[in-house]
């Protein structure tokens, strides 16, 4: 296990630096577990016997390495005393959490014929779109550093699509963090000895302070509470290093004055099915007005606002159609997007807001 990348990392409880435990050590650890000395994080005994373990500087603290995957969320650690852990303490928020991991732990981050169920579910997987849906993926590049040392891959998944891929290939490491270790055991399959892979989450990264050259975070603040979104746009800002950028792809929701002008008679019509059918809610999704990133991002950090996709996919499916200049539609809605892109990320659906640290 390389040291210098155990020097990376962080106890996301006490911020602490970790150290990979020897084998005569974690024999002992495994003795005292099988004494029933150790409890997780959420409270539950440890029964697992471990082949490798991390313990948290001058505290008996131990997170376990599986599948070469830093498993460091907080319900993970393994201590003799609960009191060391700080889990949660907000209900709703711990609901949210929970709810997120499992669907992409058991449905999101699982094929469903050529593709994986998260894509079938929120992309336009139209072969005339793909060039329009690839070209804005491509936008990342435009705006991250051309190489560096880490890229941190926020809530980065199995890597879904192959285009992602190109964000770190400059880079020599691609640090993917996520809650899923269905998402993370995908990313292995892609990635390699190149990946470093981090079970966490993003509001208390297990991170140090001013490592990171550049991140990306894709369609994934918007799934995070609330009231903790602030604080994962501080997380994030926090691990780069001066001077490195942060790329992070946001949603107006309802907000997107583009989109309410054309879907507004459907949204209302959806509404109304949706009512009758007594559908249940979609997975949490929370996108906070253009007034909350000038307040906190822009006056917090210079952030700087730009389009990734000014159009999403309930509008693709009902306006752009291939009988219907459908590849024609779509140059000319990404020639405006180049264009106009500041204004077209204002009032369209998805933002890319660009961070550099000072």
């Amino acid at each position: 296990m390389n040291a210098e990348i155990i020097a990376l990392l962080k106890c996301p409880i006490t911020g602490k630096s970790l150290k990979l435990l020897s084998e005569l050590e974690v024999t002992r650890v495994n003795q005292l577990i099988k004494s029933g000395a150790f409890f997780r994080g959420d409270g539950l005994p440890v029964k697992t016997i471990y082949e490798d373990l991390l313990k948290v500087e001058s505290e008996e603290i131990y997170y376990p390495i599986q599948q070469n995957i830093f498993c460091l969320l907080p319900n993970f650690a393994i201590v003799n005393d609960l009191n060391h852990v700080a889990l949660e303490k907000d209900l709703l928020n711990q609901n949210i959490k929970q709810e997120i991991q499992t669907f992409y732990d058991q449905v999101g981050w699982h094929t469903a014929e050529t593709h994986f169920q998260d894509a079938k579910d929120s992309e336009d997987l139209r072969g005339f779109s793909q060039d329009y849906i690839n070209q804005c993926h491509q936008r990342v590049n435009k705006y991250l550093p051309q190489k560096g040392k880490y890229l941190l891959d926020v809530a980065s998944g199995p890597i879904q699509y192959p285009v992602y891929l190109s964000y770190s290939s400059n880079y020599e490491y691609r640090i993917c963090a996520d809650i899923s270790i269905t998402g993370l055991l995908r990313a292995q399959e892609k990635l390699g000895k190149k990946g470093i892979y981090l079970l966490c989450d993003i509001t208390q990264l297990p991170l140090q302070n001013n490592k990171i050259d550049a991140i990306v975070s894709l369609h994934t603040l918007y799934h995070v509470p609330q009231k903790q979104q602030e604080k994962a746009f501080d997380e994030l800002y926090r691990v780069l290093k001066p001077g490195g950028k942060s790329i992070i792809v946001y949603s107006w929701g309802k907000h997107s004055a583009l989109m309410n002008i054309f879907l507004l008679p459907f949204k209302l019509v959806k509404r109304a099915i949706d009512k009758l059918q007594n559908k249940e809610a979609a997975l949490y999704f929370y996108a906070h007005p253009y007034r909350w990133f000038k307040n906190h991002l822009n006056a917090q950090y210079a952030t700087e606002l730009y389009v990734w996709r000014s159009v999403n996919v309930p509008f693709l499916k009902i306006y752009i159609h291939r009988w219907f200049l459908g590849k024609t539609l779509l140059k000319g809605i990404y020639q405006l997007e180049e264009k106009f892109p500041k204004w077209m990320g204002r009032w369209g659906a998805y933002p890319l807001f660009v961070t550099q640290k000072k």
